[in-house]
């Protein structure tokens, strides 16, 4: 599971060349919202040569490609299908968009949840096979419920949370919207943990600079990866299934949480 997805637009040459230097745990190259419409079939092309000559498998690649109810959708698989990235971004997902991409592919999709009737339809969405992760698109989502997108998120509490129980019940990545304010650290900050908050661990980014915080705070913290190192060593020196340590019982599923916790270290150390 990465903690940070960070979105490069696939027609800024600079940037896909640089893109094993931002520190994201995962890249998702964009040729949806940030390429014009003028400009589709050369951030198309740009992309194809970059994957063909350049590829950098030390990071995790995935394509966002144009939704199906564009022109752009299907020469978008057509012509990158064959590279070795890890996945897709599908945009506007739906039960049935999710089901016609995994007919034409069979690399791992992230559906963006980005319109009511894909919130109120997430388990059908959530229980595909195909399905690696699900994304909260809070522009367009707050877009189409007709709501203001405010700095604090209080209007995405409900989306969030419900985003973040169907990935839980089907074994995905529930991956959080970008946080939109380029410079407002203290405003990010407040966002990334709301989001963890809630149970989503991801975070997709639009702002390199944002990078480095949100792999910090989706990481587990000092003080409980301390306990966690305490309660599986305490674990170790007893044939007990179940223990005391500060004063508090530790039984199996507190054991179980504290072995994620390291081997969540383990993988970003």
């Amino acid at each position: 599971m990465a903690r940070s997805y960070l979105f490069i637009p696939g027609n800024t040459p600079s940037m896909l060349q640089h893109a094993n230097v931002f520190d994201s745990d995962a890249v998702i190259i964009d040729l949806e919202d940030s390429v014009s419409l003028q400009k589709k079939h050369e951030a198309r092309r740009l992309v194809f040569e970059y994957l063909t000559k350049y590829y950098d498998s030390s990071i995790e690649i995935y394509i966002r490609i144009n939704d199906p109810s564009t022109p752009f959708f299907e020469a978008d698989v057509a012509l990158l299908d064959g590279l070795p990235i890890n996945g897709y971004v599908l945009p506007k997902a739906t039960k049935d968009t999710v089901l016609l991409l995994s007919r034409m592919t069979k690399k791992p999709l992230i559906a963006i949840i980005e319109s009511a009737y894909s919130v109120v339809t997430l388990e059908d969405i959530a229980k595909i096979e195909s399905i690696k992760g699900l994304l909260l698109g809070a522009e367009d989502y707050t877009t189409d419920m007709n709501i203001e997108r405010t700095i604090d998120g209080e209007e995405l509490i409900y989306v969030r949370s419900r985003l973040a129980i169907y990935a839980k019940a089907y074994n995905k990545e529930a991956i959080d919207t970008p946080f939109t304010m380029k410079d407002d650290e203290e405003g990010l900050k407040k966002d990334i943990l709301r989001a963890k908050a809630l149970g989503l661990h991801s975070k997709s980014v639009i702002h390199p600079n944002h990078v480095t915080l949100v792999n910090q705070l989706m990481s587990p913290s000092e003080s409980l990866v301390l306990w966690a190192t305490r309660v599986l060593k305490k674990k170790a020196m007893t044939s007990k299934g179940a223990f005391s340590l500060d004063g508090k019982m530790v039984d199996e599923p507190i054991i179980k949480k504290a072995q994620k916790i390291i081997d969540e270290v383990k993988k970003y150390s």
